[in-house]
């Protein structure tokens, strides 16, 4: 297998395990909203110290390295505490078509920070992708736009957090970079945890350390693909999220996007497909 087929699965496998969080963020009313993103840290965490400590690998990273790993932590923990929020508040499927604008921004960041190149094709595909985005969140001058600009915002923030990852690159262990951004957003948790917890029952705390665990192989699974390819190639199979959410969002919350909703997402489809088939054609 080689190192682009190896990426695209990566990034496959993340997107469907993220798909699945989002759905058990939803299927979790009483749980507050910093305890859920607590926990889709804490397990992550747990995981990649064990790696660490057998392998003798490094905790916090190389100190050339770490204002990466610090910005890849603050663009990383916000955006999730933003999706998290967007989730709750709107359709799963339309919070997920919001969030996986990122990998617009993500090409747009790897021009500034990585020099690759944005040619005229990526240029309209960032364009049919806002317009996708304006018909999900349905502008309005009040507040009930909130939770739409947060999951847009959400993808503005993921693009940057991946983008340097890609900068981390095989500089550091997958597991380094896993561990340094899931111990900084855990403890970033915790003073929320004194205005409000909530004991979750055994039902509750399972489909935490679910939620953990699914983003716990989510994230090494995405971290590993950046680490393999092109930031702006490989972030194009993140739009397969959308695909995923919708379904196990109808499947087990009986949710349907209105129309503008859908054809919005099919905007944001269409351009990742207009992108994939240019850079496709451009390699050959």
């Amino acid at each position: 297998m080689n190192k682009k087929t190896k990426a695209i699965l990566l990034m496959l496998f993340s997107a469907f395990t993220f798909s699945a969080m989002q759905i058990i963020v939803k299927l979790l009313p009483e749980i507050p909203l910093m305890e859920k993103v607590f926990f889709r840290n804490f397990i992550s965490l747990i995981i990649a110290c064990i790696v660490i400590k057998k392998n003798n690998l490094s905790y916090f990273g190389n100190k050339e390295n770490r204002k990466y790993l610090f910005f890849r932590y603050l663009f990383g923990f916000t955006g999730i505490v933003l999706f998290f929020y967007a989730t709750t508040q709107m359709f799963a499927a339309d919070a997920a078509m919001l969030n996986k604008l990122s990998p617009i921004f993500v090409i747009i960041f790897a021009h500034f920070f990585l020099n690759e190149k944005i040619n005229k094709t990526k240029i309209i595909v960032m364009a049919i992708s806002i317009l996708g985005a304006l018909l999900i969140i349905k502008p309005q001058f009040n507040l009930s736009v909130i939770p739409a600009v947060s999951g847009f915002v959400s993808a503005v923030l993921s693009g940057a957090a991946y983008v340097f990852i890609t900068v981390i690159g095989d500089r550091e262990s997958i597991y380094t970079t896993v561990f340094y951004y899931s111990f900084l957003s855990s403890v970033s948790c915790l003073p929320f945890f004194v205005f409000s917890f909530a004991v979750p029952n055994l039902y509750e705390l399972s489909m935490l350390v679910l939620l953990g665990l699914l983003a716990a192989f989510g994230q090494i699974a995405l971290t590993s693909a950046y680490n393999s390819w092109e930031a702006s190639e490989v972030s194009i199979y993140d739009y397969s999220n959308i695909i995923f959410s919708s379904l196990l969002a109808y499947i087990f919350l009986s949710e349907m996007p209105d129309m503008q909703s859908i054809f919005g997402g099919i905007l944001i489809l269409s351009a990742s497909m207009i992108l994939y088939v240019s850079q496709k054609h451009v390699k050959n």
